[in-house]
């Protein structure tokens, strides 16, 4: 073989395998990065090794467009480092009306999660500019034929533009009508305004009835007594409302059940609260009965029925101390809440008490000498606003029995409004 075929043969493989390199690098890259691929139904335009830019920045390549199935699956090479998220939407956009096309990507959010290598995602498929034309041309045509549709259009303008031309005339008819009445009224408008500034000059230099009227002795004397009678008819309407809102009043009935002997007692009351927060009054009867319904046996029931019962008490948050006639003689009880601060009503109004009264007690019943104070414990809470319940030890110190309690007490708010008119006719 000559030296020239052996140079022609060694140029011919060079050249093949030079263009062989360029076939194959043309679909090679030896940049960083991830595969995902972008599906579409339709690419409308765009081309292979065309931009990928997310929110406008080139962040990778278009590698190569095939149809899968009845879809277009764009393979895209994303530079290495480049997040997108899953919920991202992939779009074709172009750079200009005439410009070439390029995958657009608009990031996402991070909850969905990051698309990573191999990941598919769908693709947003937009008309191409030859469907785009194709509507608009239609729908041009549609509005063309509507409006040469047998002359329809041209003949309702021509009705419309009628039906103007009377309405402007029938305008003019009313605007010439209202001419007199505008000039007339214009005209009382100008005397009212003449008539105003004569009255301020009068009063200004002293003139008319306003001036008789200041310069009136009598006048003067008769405007001041009813200033002063209106307010003194104000300070006494004051006075009224502060002493009808100067007391509080509530009606208290307390039940005593004794299972020994099956005996029953109660308690009727009315309290009467100040406004000072401190201080308050109780009056009613103790140990309500009927003595000819009490049992023959004295000890069954020691206490004497219908007694009265009166106090003075003193009260804050935590308790209450009230002295006085206590069940028809002289007594006290001292009530104490050591949960006032908690927030459910029954362990904020739970309480523990302690009664004393007939002091000086010194006589027999049916043969047993009672030479003790009459002392009773107990304890109650309230289940609702105005019922409550509790247990009770009666004269432990002598004959101690177990009652069980319960109280029904509700605010009388016409009894306090009377009782501050009462207060103020004094």
């Amino acid at each position: 073989m000559s030296t020239e075929t052996r140079v022609g043969l060694f140029t011919f493989a060079g050249l093949v395998m030079l263009g062989f390199s360029v076939y194959m690098l043309g679909s090679f890259t030896v940049s960083k990065g991830y595969d995902i691929n972008v599906y579409f139904k339709n690419v409308s335009g765009l081309p292979a090794k065309s931009n990928v830019k997310l929110n406008g920045v080139d962040v990778g390549k278009v590698k190569n467009l095939q149809m899968d199935g009845a879809r277009v699956r764009a393979s895209v090479r994303v530079n290495h480092g480049v997040i997108i998220f899953k919920d991202s939407v992939f779009t074709i956009a172009a750079t200009s009306l005439i410009g070439s096309n390029y995958l657009q990507v608009d990031q996402g959010t991070p909850e969905s999660g990051i698309l990573k290598d191999g990941d598919s995602v769908e693709g947003v498929s937009a008309l191409s500019i030859t469907d785009m034309l194709s509507e608009t041309m239609a729908s041009v045509k549609q509005l063309t034929g509507s409006i040469y549709d047998n002359g329809q259009f041209a003949h309702e303008l021509g009705e419309t533009l009628k039906n103007l031309r009377h309405l402007s005339g029938n305008l003019n008819q009313l605007v010439l009508s209202l001419k007199p009445y505008v000039s007339s009224s214009m005209q009382d408008v100008s005397q009212l305004t003449k008539a105003s500034r004569d009255l301020m000059a009068k009063i200004d230099s002293g003139d008319g009835l306003f001036n008789s009227l200041v310069e009136d002795k009598q006048m003067k004397q008769d405007v001041k007594d009813t200033l002063a009678n209106v307010k003194q008819i104000s300070e006494d309407a004051k006075a009224f409302i502060g002493k009808m809102a100067k007391f509080r009043m509530f009606w208290l009935y307390d039940a005593r059940w004794q299972p020994y002997g099956n005996l029953y007692e109660s308690d009727l009351f009315v309290r009467i609260v100040s406004n000072n927060k401190l201080t308050y009054y109780q009056a009613g009867v103790a140990n309500l009965g009927n003595r000819d319904n009490m049992p023959v046996n004295d000890k069954d029931y020691r206490g004497q029925p219908n007694q009265i019962d009166a106090r003075l008490g003193f009260y804050n948050d935590w308790g209450d101390l009230a002295v006085g006639m206590i069940r028809g003689s002289g007594g006290a009880v001292l009530q104490l809440k050591p949960f006032y601060v908690a927030s459910p009503r029954v362990i904020k109004d739970f309480a523990l008490y302690g009664e004393a009264t007939d002091l000086g007690r010194n006589r027999y019943i049916n043969g047993k000498l009672f030479d003790k104070a009459d002392i009773s414990f107990g304890a109650k809470t309230s289940v609702t606003k105005n019922v409550s319940i509790g247990v009770r030890a009666d004269d432990v110190f002598m004959l101690p029995r177990f009652q069980a309690t319960a109280g029904i007490s509700f605010e009388d708010k016409e009894l306090a409004a009377l009782l501050g008119l009462a207060t103020l006719a004094k």
